[in-house]
């Protein structure tokens, strides 16, 4: 007589998301080993006598300009997203080994590869959200950055042994990863099917929450730009490794912030990750010591896990259902814009790059304390408590099948709606609450997902919510929840 293993039901349950994680894992893995800053490109190029930062550069600029127009495309135009999923990580591969065996062609090739990667990421954002319950977001996107760095930490200590053209092929075989699981995703995007007939983005679409974040992410990362430039090289030097150890700090302290993210919420995340950032450029300027160094990079490791983490993990939540990839796309536009400004003027600014270093700690330090008061902590970014079962209760109709809304946030959705609500879509509302999928809700009701969809669509329009996220924070934001 078998045991059943207390982990199968969590195994079962998380079965379902690791398509979505690999297919963004595998195009992770190679960005940070091949076209960003990664060891193998910068190898490959003092190989073949390249300027190794001209393509670096082109590679962000049409990256940057990939997400926010790729966004934009993938939700006018559906079988764009879905032809993302599945040719992009392919067209990146092959792209790859002709950059690996002729270099010189860097310059065109590498703004092709930030283009064709941003085309993956944003096709990706609505199937995600898709097949991933609010409640286990943070903690399954985390393991996309932690797989990647794993993997570019230990790829650096090899540089040494191998030939560069051989380090690009091997950097980018976890794209095979992505091809594969690319042709599952799209399957699963009933919205990019190409026999649909064209969507157009409502004209109403809010971009309200994108506007509120976007000054925050663009000053974080813009001191991430300047940290490339000016920090990194010299700890590197002064550590006396190829290797920074910030890396293993960001894979060691992501997974701890994600599970406290989709617990507590994202609030900490906003203030902790801008001020360990400012603390590593004061103990950098302070301190120009090994230790001082390595503290550095402890708090850089620390402080850009939980900004990549919230940048994430928010743009996901506050995107509205039809407007996924253009609110990704434009808040990743300002992940990956001002880090190419930063490192543009770190780099080529002839004043800038001569302050002394207390000065421009200083002034990152200024720009780490602006950039918290930029944020706007909406309600959009507010992890809610997840609700107890619900109830049995008088709210469901005779006919009704499925479970009652918990009493609660039924009189909480009675409050902020401009209209009344069936009891049918209570229960729809109650169970999206409480962080479930559309799948999920359609099996707990024993209905199709399209009547699900159906649903969702009415409580929004009379709720005034431009999707789940905003309806949670509505609703749990006033409720008296037990526990």
């Amino acid at each position: 007589m078998g045991v059943a293993s207390p982990f199968g039901s969590f195994r079962a349950e998380m079965r379902p998301l690791f398509p979505a994680v690999a297919f963004l894992g595998g195009i992770f893995a190679w960005l940070v080993s091949v076209p960003l800053f990664g060891p193998t490109w910068l190898a490959l190029a003092a190989a073949a006598h390249v300027n190794a930062f001209t393509p670096i550069y082109l590679f962000l600029g049409g990256h940057a300009l990939g997400l926010a127009a790729g966004g934009l495309i993938a939700d006018v135009w559906p079988p764009f997203r879905r032809a993302g999923l599945a040719y992009a990580a392919a067209a990146s591969f092959l792209l790859t080994l002709v950059t690996s065996f002729a270099p010189l062609l860097s310059p065109v090739t590498f703004p092709l590869l930030g283009i064709i990667a941003a085309w993956g990421i944003v096709s990706w954002a609505p199937v995600f959200t898709r097949l991933v319950p609010l409640g286990h977001r943070a903690l399954a996107f985390a393991g996309v950055p932690v797989a990647a760095n794993v993997l570019k930490y230990v790829w650096s200590f090899g540089i040494g042994h191998v030939p560069a053209v051989w380090l690009v092929i091997f950097a980018s075989l976890p794209l095979l990863a992505s091809v594969a699981t690319g042709l599952r995703l799209a399957a699963q995007d009933p919205g990019g099917d190409r026999a649909s007939p064209v969507p157009v983005l409502a004209p109403a679409l809010d971009l309200r929450p994108l506007w509120l974040l976007a000054p925050f992410l663009f000053v974080v990362y813009l001191s991430a730009g300047v940290s490339y430039s000016a920090l990194t090289p010299s700890l590197l030097r002064v550590l006396q490794t190829p290797v920074a150890p910030s890396l293993l700090t960001y894979v060691i302290v992501i997974p701890f912030l994600a599970l406290a993210a989709d617990r507590k919420g994202m609030r900490n995340l906003a203030v902790a990750g801008p001020l360990l950032l400012g603390a590593a450029f004061l103990v950098w300027a302070a301190s120009p010591s090994f230790g001082g160094a390595l503290m550095t990079q402890v708090l850089m490791g620390s402080g850009y896990a939980a900004m990549d983490l919230l940048t994430w993990v928010a743009l996901l939540e506050i995107a509205p259902a039809g407007g996924t990839s253009t609110v990704f796309g434009i808040g990743l536009n300002m992940n990956v814009l001002p880090i190419l400004i930063g490192a543009g003027l770190q780099a080529r600014v002839p004043w800038l790059a001569s302050l002394p270093a207390a000065t421009l700690a200083g002034g990152m330090l200024f720009l780490m304390l602006v950039a918290v008061a930029f944020f706007r902590d909406t309600a959009l970014l507010v992890r809610h408590k997840a609700l107890p079962a619900a109830p049995a209760s008088a709210l469901a109709g005779p006919g009704d099948a499925g479970p009652a809304a918990d009493s609660i946030v039924a009189v909480r959705l009675a409050e902020v709606a401009v209209a009344p609500l069936s009891p049918r879509e209570l229960e729809v509302a109650c169970l999206v609450i409480q962080g479930m999928s559309l799948g999920e809700v359609a099996k707990q009701l024993v209905v199709s997902e399209n009547t699900v969809k159906t649903h969702l669509a009415s409580i929004y329009r009379k709720t005034n919510c431009r999707g789940r996220a905003e309806l949670s924070a509505k609703v749990l934001s006033g409720a008296e929840l037990p526990g």
